[in-house]
């Protein structure tokens, strides 16, 4: 394929382009916005993870999305839950969602925490889309009443 210079040279003027050496190739970000741009088939938030999910908890993770959808939370609130969701579904593997029972999902918790080492705001971002789920999707009311929020961090509030 012939080198087209003036496409590239939009290429690197696009926010997060990157060089790849190995490849010989630049890439952008995968967002709709780029997709766009390039002519490109749209794709659905969180159609990247539907792929690594069991089949056992990609009904879950549909019916989670087209929840999502129906109560019309913003798009980084659906970004942020729809990735969160898919990672705790994908760390189940082929463990029903729906039925798990309340100590595995504190292990849960606890695994992001010791060995993600994720940050208080990241935890609670993932306490509250796992229980958006149980409480909006299932309908199990006050699902998540002794799963205790983490104190914030002194460095976060910088």
């Amino acid at each position: 394929m012939p080198i087209d210079k003036q496409l590239i040279d939009r290429v690197k003027k696009l926010v997060g382009s990157k060089w790849s050496s190995s490849e010989k190739a630049w890439y952008v970000t995968d967002n709709n916005h780029y997709r766009k741009l390039f002519d490109l088939p749209i794709r659905e938030i969180g159609e990247s993870y539907v792929e690594k999910i069991d089949e056992t908890n990609k009904q879950a993770f549909s019916d989670f999305r087209n929840q999502l959808k129906l109560k019309d939370y913003s798009q980084n609130t659906v970004i942020n839950y729809t990735s969160v969701f898919a990672n705790f579904l994908i760390v189940l593997k082929q463990v029903n969602a729906d039925t798990l029972p309340q100590p595995r999902l504190r292990a849960y918790f606890v695994y992001c925490v010791k060995h993600l080492k994720i940050k208080t705001s990241d935890l609670n971002t993932r306490i509250n889309a796992i229980k958006f789920y149980y409480e909006q999707v299932l309908m199990m009311l006050k699902m998540f009443f002794d799963i205790p929020r983490p104190k914030k961090d002194a460095t976060e509030s910088i």
